[in-house]
């Protein structure tokens, strides 16, 4: 029941229903909620329908129609409906629970909300809907309908008066509900398809119906049907973030003889989630050509007419989709030469997939994760920009056969030369073959290689001699595991056969044998003295054993120092390492980390003491190493200078008074560094002012100290100095040595800190790392995402435009790194707003030790400068007297493991969470296995739940205080992930400041 009002509400009921006008008058909510009443006499109208469908049953009850006519219309009611004024008041019983029953009305039959009807003050329309089983004309549904309001004499419940003359027939399109579930009606209604044969490109509905151009038509760019030599397609708000839970089919149809060729300006979607598909054909005939979700450049469909649909599943995200535009080709217009021709800048060229293997070769540039297998470049470029084909990198538990297949060749009277490059490099490697088809059966070749071949591109040929059409198939067998990569690259065919290359042919690389039977045990440690200058990895030169853990103490005569010289040098990269630490026990310093098979610098001590480790893990062996050493007075040192000189760190001496004169003198010019200082401040960025005057430190007094000055201490320190404080007059005149000062005041200031910790995108409330919470773009601009090969590995955080800090297990003996700054999903590492800059110098801290954990902090050097933006920014230096009490809420962040999803696999989109601190002496409790020093940080819930992982190392864990920042802590280590009473620990940057500063000149 509606209240009218001067514009009246329309609200029509599927099967039936009834809207009544008032003398009073309502607001349009009110007339909306209190359609109950009109609801209730959906019954008269139904009871109607029923006599009538009673009369002309056509079909036995219970049969499913599979094809169904619809009609409708309505008619007034001019008398019986009554009116209840409780229904004026909002806050009557009557008036809820018609509210409630008016929405849920609505959510069940969505037309009543939608439509308007006119009609006097007083009366009832009613509004109706029948389903025939078969066509019936409406002017027969109209005189059964008057005959039967008739018969009834108005109604069956109430006293209704209904006006024959406003009975109102009108044919309602068919919405195909009473097709079975999975099926839809054509338009005409005579006939139910599966919903799939809609808009599939070939027609099934007799009318055409299931293919009309505007029904078909996509979200995404509105088209459906692309016909002609050319055109263009793109995925929904393109160049913008597509949407979620959006489905878009495209035909495309090309004249006969004729193929496509689809080529893209863009095509970045989420991996392994978004997909974008090609098929050759259309309707039930397609075959699968491909999927993509990074950009192919050139996709071609070998076929006139192609299907093309592009799904995103229900999870948001800010992939800009594709762009697409498409052209012919003529195969029978292209010579064997072209067919052949491939270095996969545009795509796979003529090439195809064979969608009956169990993967694709894939499309890619530079180095690959993990390393040790696969190319580092292609061999056409020989560096980032080239392409080449490589095996799936997406591991398996079995051995798969990947097969690329060129199109038929045309019989030719002269031999042929098929050449081409292949890289087979990996400890798990199997093999390669290539086979020729013909009349359908495959024919093996005289080419195949099996085995590791190395980091190196070597050339292949064959010559054919083609008495028939045939088709070429490179078939690469790729094995479960990491280092099983097979690649391809410059595939040609020339005319005659082929000659000697020159180019010598490959050799495997030795398999690691067993190692010999024996203790791990090096029997040590052992204690090294002239003249038992020599010493070696166990049972060299045969491999050495797996779990391996030697250590040799060398100790020289007191006051000399040690030189070590590695004469052979080989062990299995990363996984095994020799440590070279200057002194014994935990007041070593770390030296030098060794693995692989690359020449090892030699090595000088600066104590009368050196310390040797040798790690291997559990698999993989080789000969080791055969060290020896000599001592002496300042070996590897440059001679001391006379005391009235400075000591440059080349080993040049100077004079004295060269240094801190504002002109560098020195090659490195560090007789210019470290030539002022702020001292016993509350902070770094406020103290008595110092300045070094031949190698000694004075303070100056506050007389006559000009504002340029105060300016220059703070610019040289690397603050802003916009803004300071003088804590004395000051006048013309700078003294720097010590004397009566005449205020009996020193100087002392106070520097603005640099721009740091501060943000742009504030974040999004999140609750986990593991356990998965996305960041909002740019939310932490300092993290940083170390690749290692071209995986994520672990986390860093930028101090400053040149410099990372990280965790030094992380780098542990590794030199091959690239820093991904302003990254927010691994799916897109080259979006707008990343910056990718390889690592030059890697240095980790000198007190680090891997076996307790201690001192677990590292720097990296970028290779060039970084640009800050809205979303690279620094992050915060805490001061040295900085507290961080236990219980206080900071964040991490990183793109670590998700092991609550079981998988162990890495995130590809930045996550955050927010963590309190433990204190350390509670840490210790819960952690006993460890020992936790003053050097550490621990952060964690009791129920556990939220935690860093493996993959976050190195990452930040940041504190907010007043505004900005600070980077409290490094992530380290723990004992499992997001364990209930096992907090995570990182490293304490507060313990670390001063040798930061000294490596960075940072402060």
């Amino acid at each position: 029941m509606f209240v009218s009002k001067p514009v009246y509400d329309r609200i029509p009921i599927n099967r039936s229903s009834i809207l009544l006008k008032h003398h009073k008058s309502q607001a349009s909510l009110e007339l909306m909620l209190i359609s109950l009443f009109a609801i209730l006499l959906v019954v008269c109208a139904g009871l109607i329908a029923v006599s009538w469908l009673a009369i002309h049953e056509s079909q036995s009850v219970g049969e499913f129609i599979t094809s169904s006519h619809s009609t409708g219309g309505n008619f007034k009611i001019t008398q019986g409906a009554t009116y209840q004024i409780e229904l004026e008041d909002k806050q009557s019983n009557e008036f809820k629970d018609l509210a409630r029953d008016g929405n849920k009305q609505c959510e069940l039959w969505s037309q009543l909300c939608f439509h308007l009807v006119l009609c006097r003050n007083g009366s009832v329309d009613v509004w109706f809907s029948l389903q025939f089983s078969a066509l019936v004309q409406d002017e027969e549904v109209h005189k059964e309908m008057v005959s039967s309001i008739e018969a009834n004499e108005g109604g069956i419940l109430g006293n209704f008066v209904i006006d024959v003359n406003s009975v109102d027939i009108k044919r309602k399109e068919n919405s195909g509900c009473n097709c079975s579930e999975g099926y839809r009606q054509c338009s005409n209604g005579n006939k139910c398809i599966e919903t799939k044969l809609f808009c599939n490109g070939e027609a099934d509905c007799p009318d055409s119906s299931d293919e009309n151009v505007d029904d078909c038509a996509t979200p995404c760019d509105g088209r459906f049907l692309l016909s002609g030599r050319t055109g263009s397609f793109h995925s929904i708000n393109f160049p913008k973030p597509y949407d979620p839970n959006v489905v878009c089919r495209w035909i495309i149809s090309v004249g006969p003889g004729l193929y496509i060729k689809v080529n893209f300006t863009a095509l970045q979607t989420e991996k392994d989630y978004d997909f974008l598909t090609f098929y050759e054909g259309i309707g039930n005939a397609t075959q699968l050509s491909g999927e993509w979700f990074h950009n192919p450049t050139t996709v071609r469909l070998f076929s006139n007419r192609a299907t093309v649909e592009f799904a995103s599943d229900e999870t948001p995200n800010e992939y800009t989709g594709f762009n697409a535009t498409y052209t012919v080709f003529n195969i029978s217009t292209i010579d064997d030469q072209e067919k052949v021709q491939c270095d996969f800048q545009d795509g796979f060229c003529y090439w195809k997939q064979c969608q009956l293997d169990q993967g694709d070769w894939e499309r890619y540039t530079g180095p690959q994760y993990p390393p040790f297998t696969g190319p580092i470049f292609d061999h056409t470029y020989g560096n980032e920009s080239g392409f080449y084909a490589v095996t799936p990198m997406k591991p398996s538990r079995d051995p798969r056969e990947i097969s690329l297949l060129s199109p038929m060749l045309s019989l030719a009277r002269q031999p042929s030369c098929l050449s081409f490059w292949y890289h087979m490099y990996g400890f798990q490697v199997s093999r390669m073959t290539v086979y020729l088809v013909v009349d359908s059966i495959r024919i093996p070749t005289a080419f195949r290689q099996e085995g590791d071949y190395g980091n190196h591109w070597y050339r292949g040929q064959l010559t054919l001699n083609r008495t028939t059409s045939v088709q070429v198939i490179f078939e690469a067998v790729k094995n479960p595991g990491d280092e099983t990569d097979i690649a391809l690259d410059d595939i040609a065919l020339t005319s005659g056969g082929c000659e000697d290359s020159g180019q010598p042919e490959p050799t495997n690389v030795p398999k690691p044998t067993d190692p010999p039977a024996g203790s791990t045990d090096c029997g040590g440690p052992t204690v090294l003295r002239e003249p038992n200058t020599t010493f070696s990895s166990m049972n060299y030169p045969n491999n050495y054993v797996n779990k391996a853990f030697c250590t040799w103490y060398v100790i020289a005569d007191e006051g000399k120092n040690i030189h070590l010289h590695f004469q052979n040098f080989s062990l299995e990269k990363i996984a095994d390492v020799v440590e070279v630490r200057d002194g014994w026990g935990e007041g070593s310093l770390l030296m030098a980390v060794n693995t692989g098979s690359d020449p090892v610098s030699d090595l000088y001590s600066t104590t009368s003491k050196m310390t040797v480790l040798f790690i291997s893990d559990n698999s993989g062996t080789k000969t080791g190493f055969l060290a020896n050493f000599t001592t002496g007075y300042h070996l590897g040192l440059p001679a001391p200078c006379k005391p009235v000189e400075y000591q440059c760190e080349s080993g040049e001496c100077i004079p004295m008074d060269n240094l801190c004169d504002g002109q560098k003198q020195c090659p490195d010019g560090d007789d210019e560094e470290h030539c002022v200082r702020l001292l016993n401040g509350s902070r770094s960025s406020d103290g008595l002012v110092q300045f070094n005057v031949r190698s000694e430190w004075y303070s100056t007094c506050s007389d006559d100290w000009p504002q340029e000055a105060a300016n220059a201490v703070c610019v040289t320190l690397g603050f802003r100095w916009d803004m300071y404080l003088l804590f004395a007059t000051f006048k013309t005149r700078l003294k720097t040595l010590p004397s009566s000062c005449l205020n009996k005041s020193m100087m002392h200031v106070t520097c603005n800190s640099k721009l740091c910790g501060t943000r742009l995108v504030q974040p999004t409330e999140s609750e986990r790392i593991v356990g998965g919470v996305n960041a909002t773009v740019g939310s932490w601009p300092w993290i940083v995402s170390l690749y290692f090969g071209s995986q994520h590995s672990c986390g860093a955080s930028v101090v400053n435009e040149e410099w990372l800090v990280t965790a030094a297990h992380c780098v542990y003996g590794l030199t091959l790194w690239a820093a991904l700054v302003g990254l927010h999903s691994h799916l897109n590492p080259t979006s707008p707003q990343t910056q990718k800059l390889n690592v030059d110098r890697i240095v980790m801290n000198p007190h680090y030790n891997k076996r307790s954990k201690d001192s677990d902090v590292a720097l990296i050097h970028l290779g060039r400068a970084l640009t800050y933006t809205a979303y690279i920014q620094p992050v915060c230096l805490p001061d040295r007297s900085q507290f961080f009490p236990s219980g206080l809420k900071c964040t991490i962040a990183g793109w670590g493991y998700a092991l609550y999803q079981m998988q162990g696999l890495f995130i590809n989109i930045l996550q955050e969470a927010v963590v309190p601190l433990v204190a350390n002496d509670k840490c210790q409790e819960q952690l006993p296995q460890y020992n936790i020093t003053g050097n550490m940080l621990c952060a964690g819930y009791e129920e556990g739940n939220i935690d860093t992982c493996q993959g976050d190392s190195g990452g930040p864990l940041v504190c907010e205080e007043d505004g900005r920042w600070f980077l409290a802590g490094v992530t380290s280590f723990g004992s499992g992930c997001a364990r209930p009473q096992s907090p995570g620990v990182y490293a304490r940057v507060t313990e670390y400041l001063d040798w930061i500063q000294d490596v960075t000149q940072l402060d």
